[in-house]
Parts: structure tokens; sequence; C-alpha cells
């Protein structure tokens, strides 16, 4: 044991605090503004061994519990940097207002105490220290906060490195002061040993059902060629050479999770492109194997290094709250007895007029009719899912059609014939991304889940005219906005190419990872060159005359 003297707290110091806090008014989740999140600083941070200590907190308007918004269970999800890193991007990246999830971005000590550290004084098996940072203690007393706020979602984690590496510490200590959902985590897998390590109760490395740790949803990416931290386990130079410290292997990290969530263990196996490495990734599912609800899968990105979790796959990086969205809307949550419960419905197939989904109250029954195969599944803030409360909707013996979603649904189409020309009363519809979608490469026909809470019901993406196609074609579009059909039939439609811009090419960019909005058609270069046509065409931007296939 390290016979540093470690700091003793005062217990009428600790009275004190406590009769003071006792005394403030009960506080309210408020939302704020994007790229303006609230601080909790004073709050968390007050008497820790944290000299860069800062948690800030990111509440769109419709998280927040004061009144104003509509749902406070929207999801928590904490962003963890790697070591060295900061928390600042986080307000600008995260993209938590587009999800209407709660973005939590503390700042670590130069990284997190899950290791080896030259800064801490104590022994990294002196479990009493308090002079280290408790990690565990910390992010726990993050989530009191938040619940004592009115904040009731679900929690994730996401984390790269070293972030990543305190992401597993919480999932492993899950229970009643980690509530842990979920985790997405980039270049490091769970410890082989020690079973635990730093200050505090919440410190172990590995998840145990004989401790209560409850089943964890994973999504993991790698490098299988990453110098820092070895793919197939073992000992790293971050750990300082202490070989207490070991790795598991990636794939056993992942068994070892699937075992823990009563999977099977066995995984399907499929390959994937990617921009880094050898240019291939294999994606590791093991969920058919693991209980309703339950996800964990990993992609293994070959040649990659420690920079792989910044990896596109298939031409997109990784979706963290896409994950999250993913784990959400298809975890079984049975309504609590002590919670009000929807009207019967009057019959067999009558939807039940008072209830809509958790995540905004246009999710009504009509709502859900527009796409049953995916939204059946939705649950309303008591646990009832649309496929009980939605007959009308989900049940296919009932024959009476589907009411469409006001104000605004797509036009029936002709499929007995081709369409000649479009009505002169529709508008060519482009599919703007937002800015988020932008920056971590996805689209609006990619993005399902922003377009099912989004569109017409968001004043930011009505304001800007965000992916009005795809809006659109889900039933979702802007107010007075007919988008037109395709003016030719798929029978003449080319194969098109996607080239390159000079510059893309440069810049090892493609047309699918890079802004082309305001190019396209609307670029005489870009026209006389052809410059990605089937990107251009397929965002709703397509040169005149071409159609591309499919």
């Amino acid at each position: 044991m390290n016979s540093h003297h470690r700091l003793r707290k005062n217990p009428a110091a600790l009275l004190l605090s406590a009769a003071f806090c006792w005394s403030l008014p009960a506080a309210a989740l408020e939302g704020n503004e994007p790229e303006q999140p609230q601080s909790l600083t004073d709050k968390i941070c007050f008497g820790r061994p944290r000299a860069q200590c800062e948690v800030e907190l990111d509440v769109p308007a419709a998280c927040a519990a004061d009144g104003s918004g509509t749902d406070p269970s929207c999801p928590i999800v904490f962003f963890l940097h790697g070591s060295g890193g900061t928390n600042t991007w986080y307000p600008k990246t995260s993209g938590v207002h587009d999800a209407n999830m709660i973005g939590v971005y503390p700042q670590g000590e130069g990284g997190w105490n899950t290791g080896p550290k030259d800064t801490n004084l104590c022994a990294w098996d002196d479990f009493e220290c308090d002079t280290d940072p408790d990690e565990g203690d910390f992010i726990a007393s993050i989530i009191d906060e938040i619940r004592a706020l009115g904040g009731t979602g679900n929690v994730y984690a996401y984390g790269n490195s070293n972030g990543a590496a305190l992401a597993h510490r919480l999932a492993s200590n899950g229970g009643t002061r980690l509530p842990i959902k979920g985790i997405i985590v980039s270049v490091t897998q769970l410890l082989a040993s020690p079973e635990r390590s730093g200050p505090g109760s919440l410190n172990y490395n590995q998840p145990s059902s004989t401790r209560g740790t409850p089943p964890v949803s994973i999504l993991s990416i790698l490098g299988d060629a990453d110098p820092v931290i070895p793919y197939k386990g073992g000992s790293a130079g971050v750990f300082g050479g202490d070989q207490a410290f070991q790795l598991m292997s990636a794939l056993d990290s992942m068994s070892y999770w699937a075992s823990h969530n009563g999977c099977t263990g066995k995984y399907l196996s499929s390959q994937h492109s990617t921009n880094m490495g050898d240019g291939a990734a294999t994606k590791y599912d093991y969920t058919p194997g693991c209980p309703n609800g339950i996800y964990v899968e990993h992609y293994a990105i070959h040649g990659g290094q420690h920079n792989a979790g910044g990896a596109e796959v298939d031409g997109a990086k990784i979706d963290v709250l896409g994950f999250v969205a993913k784990v959400e809307g298809e975890t079984p949550s049975p309504p609590s007895s002590s919670l009000p419960t929807p009207t019967p419905p009057t019959s067999g197939c009558d939807n039940d007029p008072s209830w809509s989904g958790k995540f905004s109250l246009v999710h009504t029954c009509d709502y859900v009719a527009l796409n049953p195969e995916t939204r059946c599944s939705f649950k309303n803030h008591e646990g009832v899912t649309a496929n009980d409360a939605c007959p009308g909707a989900c049940n296919t013996s009932c024959s009476t059609p589907p009411a469409s979603l006001s104000p605004v649904a797509s036009p029936p189409v002709d499929t007995s014939s081709p369409v000649a020309s479009p009505s002169p009363t529709c508008v060519r519809c482009d599919d703007l991304p937002t800015p988020w979608m932008v920056f971590n490469g996805k689209t609006c026909d990619g993005s399902e889940w922003l377009i099912s809470d989004k569109c017409v019901v968001d004043q930011n993406w009505v304001t800007n005219g965000y992916c009005r196609s795809s809006c659109y074609t889900a039933g979702r579009g802007y107010v007075n906005e007919v988008c037109c059909p395709p003016p030719t039939p798929p029978s003449s439609c080319t194969d098109c190419s996607d080239d390159a811009t000079p510059s893309m090419e440069n810049n090892a960019k493609t047309c699918a990872t890079s802004s082309i909005e305001s190019n396209c058609y609307k670029n005489d270069w870009w026209r006389s060159n052809n410059y990605c046509q089937q990107s251009c065409y397929f965002a709703g931007y397509g040169y005149e005359g071409i159609v591309c296939c499919a």
C-alpha cells in the first residue's frame, strides 16, 4: 500500500454542507439552447480532489422537467474524452439536440483514473484512498443530481480510448448508483486483471452477476493493428509497465459481455468496407443470441490503429446516438402498477386516442400506422407499446385503413403507369442534411430515427428546410409542400457514376462523405464533369435528364 498521507473529510463540515443543501429550494431540469450547456461544476466538483473538474449538462427543450418540456425521460448520454483530451467540443458535436437526448460532458484529470497514473498519490490497490479521483462516485453523483432535477431517462456512456475504459468500468459497476443501460466504446476493451483498481467501491473492472451488475448493451469498434491498445490483449504501454494490468483480447471482451448479458455467445459475422487501415472491416453481431432488447455488436477495423474509433464503415461513422435510440426503441419495459394505464379501446380494432410515444406527443397511433413494421414497438411513458394501444395500426386482422398524419401526408402514387410529368402543384424537394449529419457522415435517407422524431414538429428543421424529401416520403413533410415524384420510370434509369472532384481526392474524401448540397446541378463546373452523379441524384440534387438506378 502507498504510505502517502491522505486527506480526511471533516464530519462537521459535511454536516454544515448538507444542512445548507437541504435549505435550498428544489430545482427542476431546465432546457438550454444548442451549444450553450448548463454547468453542474459547483454542485459536483466541490470538495473533490480534482484540479480540472468540470461538468456540463446539455438539455434540449423537449427534455426539460420544469413543465416546459414534453419528455423528461429522454435518454441521458455521458460523453467521455480520452487521455489528455477535453470536453470542449462535445456541445458542438454531440448531436443531442437533434436526437432529443440529454448530454453530459464531464472533464477528467488529464484523463480518467482507470489504471496506474503518475499523478496518483495512492497505490492502485488502496481502495480507501481519498486523494485520487474516484471516477465511479464522480459519475454516480452526476446521475444523482440529474435525477434530483427530474431527469428520469436511461443512462448511457460513450467513450474513446481512456474514455472507453471508463465506460467499461461504469457498466461493470452497474446497479442502483450507476444505472448504465448501454455503452458505446472505441479502441479499448475490458481489463482481464486486476479485479479492482482505484479508490472507492465502484471500482470493479469486469461485470459480475453475483454483484448484481445488470445486462448492458454494447457497441464496440477497435483497430486490429492498434499499437497503443493491443487488439489481442495483454499488457500495454499505457499501464506504465505494471504487469498487474492486462487487457482481454477484443473478442474475449465481447464474449465476456455477451455471456454476462445472458447471450448464447454465438455471433454472426459480416464483411464491410472502411476508410481506414486495409479498407476492410468485420462486424461481429452477438445480438441474435441475446435476450430481447440487448444488443452486443463489435466492429474490427482491419489494419486500423488507435484512431479507428473515427472510422467510417460502409461510408458512415458509427452512429452513437442511433445505437442509443435502437436500444431505447426495443427494450422491453412493462408498465408499473402505480402508473395509469391507457383507456381501453371501444372495440378490438379501435386505437387508443390518448396514447403517444414517449419521445414525442406527435407519435400517436396515426403516426404508428404510417410505418407499423418499425413503430409498433414504440412505448409511451408507462411502457405501454403501440402494439397494444394501437390495434388499428398494428393488428393485421383489422381491416380499417390507418389514418394519415396531419398536417401533410405523402400523396398516393399510381403504380399502374409511369408518371410522365410532375403535378404543377408539386416542388422539387432536396434532402439537405443537418450540420450534425454532415459532421458525422450521415444522410437524411439513412437517419430514419431522426426523421421519425423531427421534420415538421421541429422548428429548427422547419426554418432550415432540413431533409425535405425524406420527411415528405415518411409522411412528415413540411406544411403546404408537396414533393414531386421522380419524373421518369425506373425502366429508363442510368447506371450513374460517383466520381469525386479533384479537391475531394486530394483530401481523401468521397462524394458520400462530402457536403454536396451547394453544388451538383447548381454548379456549372460540376454539371460539365458530372461529378458525384449518383450521390447528387439520391440527395435530391440530380442532373437534368438523368435518373440513377437504385
